[in-house]
C-alpha cells in the first residue's frame, strides 16, 4: 500500500486536512506509534494526549519514512496531516493489512463484567468445532492455533490489533473472539472492523474517571457502539440496559437471551448450581432441550454461556461442540478455586461493586457458616467509584478485610487507601493496611482456620503491579497464597 492510496483513503473519509507528501510515494513496510520499535520504511502515527515532538525525531532517527498527525512538527519527513489521528489509525491499518476481518469470522464481546469468562467459553467452542485453528484476543492473553502472540490491554490499540488480525489469518484461523473494552470502543481502536457478531453482557458504572470516562452516559454510550459495528447482535436481556442496547443496534439481525425471559432466543431453565459449576437447559429458535453443564462457578456464568450459546449458533457451529466446549471451559483467576490445609481460597478478578457482589453471594450459597477474610485494593488513576463501591460490598460482607495495593499507578497508595477505609469505617468492619499484596494475602491466611473462606479480590490472573509508570513484578495471588501456606508449615 503507497502512502499515495493512503492519501486517497483519508480524503475519502473526510479526514485528510493537509497533504504533506509532495512527490514522494513510498510503499511503508511497517505502521506504527511507539516511537522504541520503529524499523526502516514505518510510517508513524503521532497519537495521544501526551505525545511530544522527541517521540518524531525519535521514529525519523529510526527510519520512518512519513507520519500522520494532526499536527505538524518541524521535522524533515513527508506527512499526512488529518483531523483525528485516532480514526485515521485503524481505517489504514485495517487496508494496510488486507481486511484480515473479513477472512474469517470474529467475535467481538463487551460487557462490564464477564468478557474474559465469555471468551474462554467461545474460544473452548471453537476448540471442539476447529482444532486448534482459533484465535482470541483476551484480557489474559492473545493467543492464534495454540502458541501466543504479544498484545497489551484488553484491547490494543488499532495498528497492533490489527497486526494481530493479520497474524490470524495468516495462521489459517477458521474463528476468532476478542474481548472489546469501552475505551477500545470509544476511542476507535476496533473501527472499521467487519464483526460476524457482537456480543452484549450487561452494563453497571465502572471506569468512570478523568484517564477513562467522564460520565455513565458516556461509558454506555460506547458499549452501544458494539451493535453497530457487527452483522449479527446478542443481547442479555436480563441486563437492566439490555432494551435500550436493543433500541440502538443498526446490526441486520439480533438476537436475544435471557435466564427470565421465556420469549428470548434463547432461554435458560432448570438450573442446577453447585460449589464447582452447574448445569442447565437452554431452549431457543435452533435448540430444544438442549442440556449444558460448566465448570465455571456462579450463576452471571449461564448470562455468559448463553451469550456464547447464541454466537456459536450464528456462526452454524455444531451443537455438540457446543456442548463439549462448555463442559470444559475454564478460566485462570475468575473463580479459582483451591485449598490451603481446609482453609478454601477463591481467587477472582472482581474489580468493582457489582462483581464482588456476586462473590459474596456464592460464598454466602455455598459456605455460609464460614468466616469470610478478603484482601483487595483499588487501583490508581482510573474507575475512582470503586473505592466507594468496593469497600462498602467488603465492609458489609465480610468478617475481616485486609486492604491492600492493587496498581496504584502514579497515586499515593496511603491516599487511595485512605479513601477506600471510609466505607469500611461506615459498616464497623474489622479490617487492617498492608501494602505489600503478598504480605497481605500472607496476613489475611494467618487469620483463617480450617473451614473459613479466603477470597483474594482484584488480581485475577495477573502478576505484575503497575507503580508510577512501571510494571513491577508481582508473584500472583495464588502463588503468593501457597506460598504463604508453606512458609507457615516450615515455621
Amino acid at each position: 500500500m503507497n502512502l499515495s492510496e493512503i492519501r486517497v483513503l483519508l480524503t475519502r473519509e473526510g479526514l485528510l486536512k493537509k497533504d504533506g507528501l509532495g512527490s514522494y510515494d513510498a510503499a511503508p513496510l511497517a505502521i506504527g506509534c511507539d516511537s522504541k520499535t520503529v524499523t526502516p520504511e514505518t510510517l508513524f502515527f503521532c497519537k495521544g494526549v501526551r505525545f511530544k515532538a522527541q517521540y518524531l525525531a525519535d521514529a525519523a532517527a529510526a527510519g520512518a519514512c512519513a507520519y500522520v498527525s494532526e499536527t505538524e512538527y518541524p521535522v524533515a519527513l513527508p506527512h499526512l496531516l488529518v483531523t483525528d489521528v485516532r480514526k485515521a489509525m485503524p481505517l489504514v491499518a485495517r487496508e494496510f493489512y488486507g481486511r484480515p476481518d473479513e477472512k474469517y469470522p470474529l467475535v467481538g464481546i463487551t460487557g462490564t463484567k464477564g468478557k474474559t469468562s465469555c471468551a474462554y467459553q467461545l474460544g473452548e467452542i471453537f476448540r471442539h468445532a476447529f482444532g486448534d485453528r482459533y484465535g482470541m484476543i483476551t484480557t489474559n492473553e492473545a493467543r492464534s492455533c495454540g502458541p501466543p502472540r504479544n498484545k497489551s490491554g484488553t484491547t490494543p490499540e488499532a495498528l497492533d490489533l490489527y497486526a494481530l488480525l493479520h497474524g490470524f489469518a495468516c495462521d489459517g484461523v477458521r474463528g476468532a473472539v476478542m474481548e472489546v473494552s469501552s475505551q477500545g470502543l470509544q476511542y476507535d481502536r476496533v473501527t472499521g472492523i467487519d464483526f460476524a457478531v457482537g456480543i452484549y453482557l450487561n452494563l453497571s458504572p465502572d471506569h468512570i474517571s478523568p484517564t477513562e470516562h467522564r460520565d455513565f452516559e458516556e461509558y454506555k454510550a460506547a458499549k452501544k457502539r458494539m451493535l453497530t459495528l457487527c452483522r449479527t447482535g446478542i443481547v442479555n436481556l436480563d441486563d437492566p440496559y439490555g432494551a435500550e442496547m436493543i433500541a440502538a443496534a443498526t446490526c441486520p439481525i439480533l438476537r436475544t437471551v435471557s435466564l427470565t425471559d421465556p420469549t428470548a432466543d434463547y432461554y435458560a431453565s432448570r438450573l442446577i448450581l453447585t460449589e464447582q459449576g452447574m448445569s442447565f437447559t437452554v431452549n431457543g429458535t435452533d435448540l430444544n432441550d438442549f442440556s449444558v453443564t460448566l465448570k465455571m462457578a456462579g450463576e452471571f456464568n449461564v448470562s455468559n454461556a448463553l451469550c456464547a450459546i447464541a454466537a456459536a449458533r450464528a456462526l452454524g457451529i455444531d451443537p455438540d461442540a457446543i456442548r463439549g466446549g462448555l463442559a470444559n471451559a475454564e478460566v485462570k483467576g475468575r473463580m479459582e478455586q483451591f485449598s490451603l490445609g481446609g482453609v478454601k481460597v477463591i481467587v477472582d478478578y472482581a474489580h468493582n461493586g457489582l462483581s464482588f457482589e456476586k462473590v459474596f453471594d456464592y460464598a454466602d450459597r455455598f459456605h455460609p457458616d464460614a468466616k469470610k477474610v478478603v484482601v483487595y485494593g483499588c487501583p490508581g488513576n482510573k474507575a475512582l467509584d470503586r473505592r466507594t463501591e468496593m469497600s462498602d460490598v467488603a465492609g458489609r460482607r465480610a468478617d475481616f478485610v485486609v486492604l491492600t495495593d492493587d496498581d496504584p499507578a502514579e497515586e499515593d497508595p496511603d491516599t487511595i487507601m485512605d479513601q477506600a477505609e471510609v466505607m469500611l469505617r461506615v459498616h464497623d468492619a474489622h479490617f487492617v493496611r498492608i501494602h505489600d499484596r503478598a504480605s497481605a494475602i500472607a496476613h489475611a491466611l494467618s487469620l483463617c482456620r480450617q473451614g473459613d473462606l479466603l477470597l483474594l479480590l482484584g488480581k485475577g490472573h495477573e502478576t505484575g503491579q503497575a507503580v508510577r509508570g512501571a510494571s513491577v513484578p508481582y508473584g500472583g495471588d495464588r502463588a503468593c497464597a501457597e506460598a504463604a501456606y508453606q512458609a507457615a508449615l516450615i515455621y
